[in-house]
This record gives structure tokens, C-alpha cells and sequence, in this order.
């Protein structure tokens, strides 16, 4: 894994930019698992860029839930495509991410996924309406997790949080890092997609528009 869920675990603020397919999602997925386990009433929003985005990593907490131990599980309350809610009143809940998402509801623990995606005004919009009243707690946790889509509210997010203008704690991680992943992977890559769409996706830089 190129990140630990320990630096969610211990952090208030987090803000990812990492690479595609390097276990980022089934990092954090762990993370959600072990949270709404260990303890009583804890909620969970799930928000991703698309709504099938954040029903399929719905999917994969089902899945590590199912596999885990017997012993380890609780009753289920609720088990549905977009939330699933266990006899100790823990609950984890997915949408798309907008300006009305999980509005006016209070959580534990917020997992941004592809945030960079996003479409600039709704994005804009969520996090002057949405994201003050989710993070008003003293102990919430909020995880933002994107690859780079240009110049919008994601990268200014990261440049914030790398210059040590927010609370946000910067976790990047590199294609290289990936087993398998070696000079013939990047060349193949680029050879079957482009240049721009490497250094996006893989070096994750961001590029502005063409």
C-alpha cells in the first residue's frame, strides 16, 4: 500500500493526490470498516463524483464487511445500494457529491472521492453550504481523494494544504511505487493513451487547459 490508513486515522483533515488503481480506495474503505465497528454511532458519508462511484465503493465495504470474521460482525439494521446501518447504530451512507449531499445530517467521518472531478460549481457550492456544517464537530474527520483534473478547487485545496495554509494533511504517492509498475508499464501507457493523459493520471500534475 503506498499510504497508511494510520494517517487517516490520526488526522482530522486529510487531502490525497495519488495516482490511478495504487489501492488508495481499499485504503480508506478499511478505514471506514474498522470505524463504524469499534464504534457505536458512528456515521459515515460516502460522496463521490458520480453516484455509481460512490455505490460501488459502497459495494466494497459490503464485501470486507461480509468477509470478515463471524465473531467480527454485528447485526444489520439497513443494508441497501446507498447505506447500510448495523444493530449499534453505526451507519454508512453514499451519494454524488452536491450541494444539498447528506445536507442538514451530522457525520463522523467524510470520504470525498474524486474530488477533482467534480464539476467546478458544485464543488464551489458543496463546500460553502455543505462541508462547515459536516465538519463542525471537534472530532470529525474529513478525507479528500482525487487524482488532478486541471486548475480548479481540488488543486487548490492541495496547494493550500502542501504550503501549510490548512489543517488539511497532504498524502501523495508516486506511479512508481506501484509493484509492476516500471519504465516499460509508462511506456506502454502513453504509447496506448497520450502524454497529457500520463502526467494527469500517473504523475498526477496539474495541467491547465489546452
Amino acid at each position: 500500500m503506498l499510504f497508511r490508513s494510520r494517517t487517516v486515522h490520526t488526522n482530522r483533515f486529510t487531502i490525497c493526490k495519488i495516482p490511478r488503481q495504487s489501492g488508495k480506495t481499499t485504503v480508506l474503505i478499511g478505514e471506514v470498516v474498522h470505524q463504524i465497528l469499534f464504534n457505536p454511532n458512528y456515521k459515515v458519508a460516502i460522496l463521490a463524483n458520480k453516484l455509481k462511484t460512490a455505490t460501488d465503493i459502497m459495494d466494497r465495504v459490503k464485501l470486507i464487511y461480509e468477509n470478515l470474521p463471524k465473531w467480527m460482525q454485528q447485526g444489520v439494521v439497513e443494508w441497501n445500494k446507498t447505506s447500510v446501518t448495523l444493530e449499534k447504530g453505526s451507519k454508512v451512507v453514499c451519494s454524488s457529491t452536491s450541494s444539498s449531499a447528506v445536507r442538514g445530517s451530522s457525520y463522523n467521518f467524510l470520504l470525498l472521492d474524486e474530488f477533482a472531478f467534480v464539476p467546478d460549481q458544485i464543488a464551489e457550492d458543496f463546500f460553502a453550504s455543505v462541508y462547515p456544517t459536516i465538519t463542525a464537530g471537534t472530532t470529525t474527520k474529513t478525507v479528500i481523494v482525487s487524482t488532478p483534473n486541471g486548475l480548479n478547487l481540488f488543486h487548490k485545496l492541495w496547494m493550500n494544504a502542501k504550503n501549510g495554509r490548512s489543517a488539511f494533511v497532504p498524502v501523495e504517492a508516486f506511479w512508481h511505487q506501484v509493484q509492476g509498475r516500471d519504465q516499460r508499464f509508462k511506456a506502454e501507457t502513453i504509447k496506448n493513451t497520450s502524454e497529457r493523459h500520463w502526467a494527469s493520471e500517473y504523475e498526477c500534475e496539474f495541467l491547465g487547459s489546452q
